[in-house]
């Protein structure tokens, strides 16, 4: 029996998905004690102790928080005009950040992974500054896990740029320099690199997705760098060309994997690596906002990006690939849409509802290496859970709508309550 406290939270009488991979129960009760999920069970084994807190979840459905791996929450949002991404000051960025850190938790998402941009400092220091100011109280919003970059000279976050901007871009080339630039990364106390091994969809011409970026001795320094003081890797790697580097090379969660092929699925099978679809910008500026696509002008081995990244998205999933949620969310997915992403997992590459919510919680927890703490409603987990009006596990779409997230728990403090 749980001693009576104040500081406990129950939420009882929900349908309870905890991401385990254990079909939902009825009327469960979930306690949360200080920051942790202390007790887990049927309404008529346990007691409420007097003086909890009560959230009643009776037919409304509770998951662990949202995680969203693929996010830049620090571009300015709102604007029409494309170049004030890269012209908006640091101090200004890291004001949008801020905002879209409240509005990701308002939507469910407690945690989040910012993997930098548009800044021409890659060290990650404002992001780093962002998420100790969060940790602290100082701002609300979700729990950050954050990136510095380690790039190249004519690489997709190089030449993304206008050519007037180029020159503000730290690069790293050849061995030496992309070892000196992920120890400055990590010197800042960032949890993740981020490189990339192609260029991409998004930008000039000159930007092409099958493009190398990184030679496989350059990827190999950064990854033995970066692991050799815990720290975990992301690559953006569109083309095959990349994607085929990014596993070669042991990178821990590949971005985007818009191209892939049978051979290439089984190494990322073997390795035991991560892929992040990321399929929500281009379907939410067609399918949503009706705009024509910034893709059409470019092909992956002189395909549709569209029908390439789909048939190996699918592919990957069929196989048994390791896949979570990362919405890419920022200047074309407003930060707090993200669970449009779910929807196109269900729609598009053929998961169940329960497969799809699996991504952005356990899968997720595991690609960051916290599953022992995060991603599922387990007893002695960090207690982040949201309760929600409707059943996901039939219609996944009902995580789109804010007024259906009634209630946030993050670090077992209620920080949303719209009942």
């Amino acid at each position: 029996m749980l001693i009576m406290s104040e500081e406990i939270i129950v939420v009882k009488d929900g349908r309870l998905f905890d991401g385990t991979g254990e079909p939902p129960e009825e009327g469960r009760a979930v306690f949360v004690k200080d920051s942790k999920i202390a007790q887990i069970g049927s309404l008529n084994e346990v007691e409420v102790p007097k003086g909890a807190k009560i959230i009643d979840a009776n037919g409304m459905t509770v998951l662990p928080g949202l995680m969203d791996l693929h996010v830049h929450i620090f571009q300015i949002t709102g604007t029409e005009n494309p170049l004030d991404r890269y012209l908006i000051p640091p101090s200004l960025s890291l004001l949008y950040a801020a905002r879209h850190a409240r509005d990701l938790l308002e939507a469910g998402v407690t945690t989040a992974r910012d993997l930098v941009y548009p800044f021409p400092d890659h060290s990650g220091r404002d992001m780093v500054s962002l998420r100790k100011a969060i940790e602290r109280g100082l701002v609300k919003g979700c729990r950050l896990f954050v990136a510095g970059v380690v790039t190249s000279t004519a690489s997709h976050l190089d030449v993304i740029r206008p050519a007037l901007l180029r020159d503000m871009c730290v690069t790293a080339d050849g061995v030496d320099e992309v070892r000196k630039q992920t120890r400055t990364c990590i010197a800042q106390e960032v949890d993740w690199i981020k490189t990339t091994t192609t260029g991409g969809m998004a930008g000039s011409m000159l930007n092409q997705p099958g493009y190398r970026n990184y030679t496989i001795e350059e990827l190999d320094a950064i990854v033995d760098e970066a692991h050799s003081m815990g720290v975990r890797v992301a690559s953006h790697s569109e083309g095959i060309i990349g994607c085929r580097s990014a596993v070669e090379a042991g990178i821990d969660t590949i971005e985007h994997a818009s191209e892939l092929d049978g051979e290439l699925i089984d190494e990322i099978l073997k390795k035991e690596l991560f892929v992040i679809p990321t399929m929500a910008p281009s379907h939410y500026r067609t399918d949503v906002l009706g705009l024509p696509s910034v893709y059409l002008p470019k092909k992956l081995s002189g395909r549709s990006f569209y029908e390439v990244h789909l048939e190996s998205q699918k592919m990957a999933y069929e196989a048994g690939v390791k896949m979570a949620m990362g919405t890419d969310c920022g200047s074309v997915l407003p930060p707090g849409k993200n669970a449009y992403e779910l929807e196109l997992y269900v729609k598009q590459i053929g998961m169940s509802p329960t497969e799809a919510l699996q991504t952005t919680t356990r899968n997720a927890a595991e690609a960051l290496g916290r599953l022992n703490d995060l991603g599922t409603i387990e007893e002695g987990k960090i207690a982040d859970l949201i309760v929600v009006e409707g059943n996901p596990l039939k219609d996944i779409r009902v995580l789109q709508h804010p007024n259906n997230i009634k209630v946030v728990i993050k670090d077992g403090r209620i920080e949303v309550d719209r009942r």
